[in-house]
């Protein structure tokens, strides 16, 4: 009967993964870039205001459909299939956190940067992210 208990059980590092993803990521990743808006100048500000735009889209897709009660409506399906979009396999919603983390990681490359510290902490971030995200497809 040891055996039977153990299937029902989660699994820690998924249900890490998970929570992280849905909550946590984008979230970190576009307050960063708002930081990197305010000290930056020139095409790094720019991109850094891509990431933020592009976060806040995932942000209300995620949180704006369930409080106003649009599941059901176009709207809501709509914002599933912006949030469901994957890169390796179909529906793993991992493409909106990817194009964030990218764009973010673009402001390091481009002129005007400053405090180099956000890029250390989104470097630690992504770390950890995709380091669980390629864990799970283990």
């Amino acid at each position: 009967m040891n055996n039977f208990s153990t299937l029902f059980e989660p699994n820690y590092t998924i249900l890490t993964f998970l929570m992280i993803k849905t909550f946590f990521y984008i979230e970190v990743i576009g307050a960063l870039a708002l930081v990197r808006i305010f000290v930056a100048k020139g095409p790094s500000r720019i991109a850094a205001l891509a990431t933020v735009v592009i976060a806040l889209i995932g942000i209300a897709a995620k949180y704006v459909p369930p409080i106003a009660g649009l599941n059901g409506t176009g709207i809501g399906r709509m914002a599933s299939l912006i949030l469901n979009q994957g890169i390796f396999n179909a529906g793993s919603g991992m493409a909106l956190p990817v194009l964030v983390s990218l764009l973010f990681a673009l402001t390091y490359r481009l002129q005007g940067r400053k405090w180099w510290g956000l890029d250390l902490l989104h470097l630690l971030c992504a770390l950890g992210f995709f380091g669980l995200w390629a864990f799970t497809l283990l």
